[in-house]
């Protein structure tokens, strides 16, 4: 098992991507604090795991530091270190720049920027005393192209790797690798739900989107989420130890075209 008894942090874990990688990351021995505003959600993500004694689930707000910071420190009380931490929460939010609402920009910002950032912050301490571990922030193909409708949240996910790629720098000495992940279009809720506000704000159906979505990648298709998932864990591990301040692409060739 290549996580056996390893601690994992992982944000987002209620549902998709995220409950995707909680579920390979047991399959493969690892410890897990799972965390999410959803706390129905973090109960189904606990429910579908394989030794479901060697995980637990808090709900928290990533847009509130203070629940963050409380978290972290809850792994630290509880295991003693954090091997690995996952950034993985995120929204989406869709609009004409001059249209999109300044609490829909906030919120994109406190969850996919200030959410990343607060999770990198309150763990960073520990990461330097131990002197070793894995930072995974999620960015996105929209942080490498444009997307139509969504320039705000083009915005987010291009800070996330800005940070990330500076925050290498900063870590790199005490033997702790941080790396981004860039997912495509990938069979989520969170997916399926911009599908669906992208249709009524441009007056079309659900599957002409969707449609679109899938031309995006020379494969043709969605993700799967374990697709995605798939990805963290090669980051999180040994196979990827000479990756720091880099940025993994899995986006069905969206961004070779």
């Amino acid at each position: 098992m290549r996580f056996l008894n390893q601690v994992i942090v992982l944000t987002g874990a209620a549902s998709g991507i995220g409950r995707a990688a909680a579920r390979l990351f047991a399959r493969e021995g690892a410890i897990q604090l799972l965390l999410d505003i959803d706390r129905s959600g973090l109960e189904e993500t606990l429910q579908n795991l394989e030794k479901r004694e060697n995980a637990s689930a808090k709900q928290i707000d990533v847009c509130n530091p203070g629940d963050i910071k409380s978290a972290i420190e809850a792994a630290i009380d509880t295991y003693g270190r954090i091997d690995v931490l996952v950034c993985n929460a995120g929204v989406v939010r869709i609009g004409e720049i001059e249209d999109l609402t300044d609490e829909d920009y906030d919120l994109l910002i406190n969850v996919n920027l200030k959410g990343t950032y607060y999770c990198c912050k309150y763990a960073v301490p520990y990461f330097k005393k131990q002197k070793c571990g894995v930072i995974i922030t999620v960015a996105s193909v929209a942080a490498h192209v444009g997307q139509v409708q969504h320039a705000s949240y083009c915005s987010t996910k291009a800070a996330v790797l800005g940070l990330t790629r500076a925050l290498a720098l900063d870590l790199a000495p005490y033997g702790v690798r941080v790396n981004s992940i860039s997912p495509g279009a990938t069979d989520t809720p969170m997916l399926r739900s911009d599908v669906k506000r992208q249709a009524q704000t441009r007056g079309i159906a659900d599957s002409i989107v969707k449609q679109q979505f899938e031309a995006e990648s020379v494969l043709g298709r969605w993700a799967k989420a374990e697709e995605i998932a798939a990805g963290m864990l090669f980051l999180a591990g040994d196979d990827s130890s000479y990756m720091t301040g880099a940025d993994l692409r899995i986006d069905g060739g969206w961004t070779a075209k």
